[in-house]
């Protein structure tokens, strides 16, 4: 019974030791990619990371680029859903014109990110990366979109935050190469 009781310190300890160490890997490579790339945000990356990072994973960094590719899939898909809102809502042609632009990008996107999974999960990192950089360009082209028409973008901090764990993984793809 005694030797029961002294093995509870001993996997409170590791268990404990395991988060920890997904929370330093999560932190030390948002200061490198932040760092190194001035349109990703130390505090975004840390946050966004550890917000889903459980603790049962295994802290490396192909678990950090899994966890962010699920991020932007979770967002992309998220934002296509507001945008079906936003678009329904709305009357006004420019608006509408963009909304519609960006509802294709975001089916064509979301179809892109699968492949990047099927290509990271095989190993494939320079054909993920390749496909992450296509998620910059739909993001950045919907965002042009509003622009060129002169008008404010509703969808501009959901494509930040989109554009931010894109190339969160475009640099842990290349780390990973």
């Amino acid at each position: 019974m005694r030797s029961l009781f002294s093995l509870f310190p001993l996997l409170f300890f590791l268990f404990t030791f395991h988060g920890a160490t997904g929370n330093k890997l999560i932190r030390n490579n948002c200061k490198l990619i932040s760092k190194d790339t001035p349109n990703v945000k130390y505090e975004f990356c840390k946050t966004s990371l550890e917000a889903a990072w459980d603790e049962d994973y295994y802290p490396s960094l192909a678990t950090m680029g899994s966890v962010t590719l699920e991020l932007i899939m979770k967002n992309v898909t998220n934002t296509k859903s507001y945008t079906e809102d936003l678009k329904d809502d709305t009357s006004e042609p420019d608006l509408n014109a963009c909304l519609s632009d960006c509802l294709e990008l975001y089916s064509n996107t979301i179809s892109d990110l699968e492949e990047v999974v099927d290509d990271y999960k095989s190993r494939k990192y320079q054909e993920a990366s390749e496909g992450t950089n296509a998620v910059l360009t739909s993001l950045t082209t919907c965002e042009d979109g509003f622009k060129d028409r002169g008008l404010a973008s509703p969808l501009m901090e959901r494509n930040n935050d989109a554009f931010q764990l894109s190339t969160i993984a475009v640099n842990i793809l290349k780390m990973l190469s």
